[in-house]
């Protein structure tokens, strides 16, 4: 079931809103209204006080010397001020010294003010108004005007303005507010839930749809409503169903065939993703490890990963960005105790975010070891077998003749001829037949011990030695071919762990297979680079190429393409080389030249 928002939900939500607003713009307008209040009752307060001031001009009198007349006149002008009609309640003429000089009440005609709070009010320099309550209920603005002449304070007027008819005005006002937000609040509560209702059918005919969808029901179909708002949302859910439903299938169709694949795979298969979670593994797998069927497999799968943490390193490298792949052999320990030797190749995933997975391929190397034991052992018993009783002697017994008559030769021409010179290419041409005569003999011995499984034995090189090492045995024939022979060496080289003999000889048969390749002559560049913890030689020749037919046949044992050619040297190439975990392979383009590779890891598990 899918748990979503409603529009009546949301609609509640806006109405919610709504009157939250309404609440502050009410609260705002209240407070406006007081603010509003406050600053007219002020205003007309002191509007009054300057009529007041106006009619009775006290800045022309002295408070001292007030005639008896001008008492009586001034003091029927206050009353007529504040008689019963008048908002005006009381006034009253303040001299200096605080005391009342004239007033509309005659009775409080000469009393001085002593109290702290009175006093407080008549040391204003400005008018100042102050709210009161007049005799308990009423309320007033008590309005103090300083008065001066020539700049100097002669006294106060005093008037006292009563408020209540404002204050009615102000109360009567409210109940009006009140109902229109009381009224406001229902229109909005009424249009939110009718609202809600008009779109409560359409939003529960998708939610079904969703809830369909989310249990892959692609077979139900949403109920269109003609000329509904959410028509096109009906469209759109039908489609949807439509496409689900194919991508579905396909996808169902897909995983069998991933399936069907994964079990004919004859390398372990495993999956984890980015938080190494196991997203997939195939059966292979869990025979090569001894997982149990019947127990919990990825249980199993994560203690072999706790009991071999190098498997653990090899995922935490395999991860980083900058790591391609990641192939290793290791020694594994298995959960009920016993180990299995395995080849571990591994691969990051990537995506648009980065690596999202990494994907292991384990290769039982016990297993390869034994078809390669039954390969020996086929050939050894088979087709060499044949061949060394056949041609043992006819091959063996020439060679034979050609060193002893090389050497007879070199004694007689030592002999016979006095010319330093001459003598000197002689004996170095004769050094060159035998140095041949004995490279065939070891060939001959590799061609009769290829089904014996030897081991080889390994030692730490600089390559670019051995290849200087190894140009020095081939640059006669190269003088004599018209070959020139550059190297480029990278620096640093690392040590590289290889049988010394086995990687030389690689290099004679590519360099040697290059002259074949440049029968007018050429350029022959031999270069070294270091890389990704590997070094990789190069050589490249500026020969006939290799045809793109015969190209896929040329590390096949027995193709060869001349005509004296026994079609064994690159294909034991190869072979000592992947021995070293190394790679053997090249470009080529007819007529442009060929380069071989020999790729090693700088450390051999």
């Amino acid at each position: 079931m899918f748990q979503f928002k409603t529009v009546h939900k949301k609609l509640l939500i806006i109405g919610l809103a709504t009157l939250l607003l309404e609440a502050v713009i009410v609260t705002i307008l209240y407070k406006g209204v007081n603010a509003f209040y406050a600053d007219l009752t002020n205003r007309m307060a002191l509007m009054l006080t300057e009529q007041v001031k106006s009619a009775l001009t006290p800045e022309t009198l002295n408070f001292s010397e007030i005639s008896r007349r001008k008492r009586r006149e001034l003091r029927r002008l206050m009353q007529g001020f504040s008689d019963s009609d008048s908002q005006i309640l009381q006034v009253l003429l303040i001299d200096k010294n605080h005391r009342i000089v004239l007033s509309s009440d005659p009775q409080a005609e000469g009393l001085i003010y002593r109290k702290e709070s009175e006093l407080k009010l008549l040391k204003t320099r400005t008018p100042q108004i102050v709210n009161r309550t007049w005799q308990g209920n009423i309320g007033i603005l008590d309005v103090i005007y300083p008065l001066y002449r020539d700049d100097e304070l002669i006294g106060y007027l005093r008037t006292v303005i009563s408020v209540q008819h404002l204050q009615s005005f102000y109360r009567n006002r409210k109940p009006i507010i009140l109902g229109a937000s009381v009224f406001t609040f229902i229109i909005i509560l009424l249009t939110v839930l009718f609202t809600s209702r008009i779109y409560q059918k359409s939003l529960k005919e998708i939610n079904t749809a969703l809830t369909q969808l989310d249990q892959s029901n692609f077979e139900f179909k949403p109920s269109v409503q003609k000329g509904d708002e959410l028509e096109p949302v009906y469209t759109g859910l039908s489609r949807l169903f439509e496409k689900t439903a194919d991508l579905s299938e396909s996808f169902r169709q897909s995983e069998k065939r991933i399936q069907a694949m994964m079990k004919v795979i004859h390398e372990g298969l495993l999956i984890m993703d980015r938080e190494m979670k196991i997203v997939t593994y195939n059966e292979y797998l869990l025979e090569l490890l001894h997982v149990r069927k019947h127990s919990e497999i990825e249980g199993q799968l994560y203690q072999i990963f706790q009991n071999n943490p190098r498997l653990v390193e090899i995922y935490r490298r395999s991860k980083d960005p900058l790591t391609h792949t990641v192939k290793r052999i290791l020694t594994l320990k298995l959960p009920d105790g016993a180990t299995v030797n395995v080849q571990v190749h591994t691969m990051g995933i990537t995506d648009h975010h980065g690596v999202s997975g990494v994907i292991f391929y384990f290769k039982n190397l016990g297993l390869i070891h034994e078809l390669e034991q039954n390969l020996h052992r086929s050939m050894k018993y088979g087709l060499i077998s044949q061949l060394a009783s056949s041609i043992g002697h006819e091959i063996r017994n020439p060679l034979s003749s050609l060193a002893i008559h090389t050497e007879i030769i070199k004694n007689m021409v030592g002999k016979s001829i006095r010319d330093p010179d001459r003598l000197q290419k002689i004996h170095k041409s004769l050094h060159i037949l035998n140095v041949e005569i004995e490279r065939l003999q070891s060939m001959i011995d590799q061609f009769f011990n290829l089904a014996k499984s030897r081991e080889i034995e390994l030692s730490y090189e600089n390559i670019n030695d051995l290849i200087e090492e190894t140009i020095a045995l081939v640059q006669q024939q190269a003088y004599e071919r018209n070959i020139r022979i550059q190297c480029q060496y990278a620096n640093h080289v690392p040590m590289v762990k290889i049988s010394r003999d086995k990687i030389k000889q690689v290099i004679i048969n590519i360099i040697l297979n290059s002259f074949d390749a440049m029968p007018e002559g050429g350029d022959l560049r031999i270069r070294t680079v270091h890389e990704d913890g590997r070094v990789k030689i190069a050589i490249q020749d500026t020969g006939l190429g290799i045809p793109e037919d015969i190209q896929q046949h040329i590390f096949e044992f027995y193709f060869t393409t001349k005509e004296n050619g026994g079609g064994i040297g690159l294909a034991i190439s190869r072979k000592i080389v992947e021995a070293h975990e190394g790679e053997l392979y090249f470009e080529s383009r007819e007529g442009k030249g060929t380069t071989f590779y020999i790729d090693l890891p700088t450390n051999v598990n």
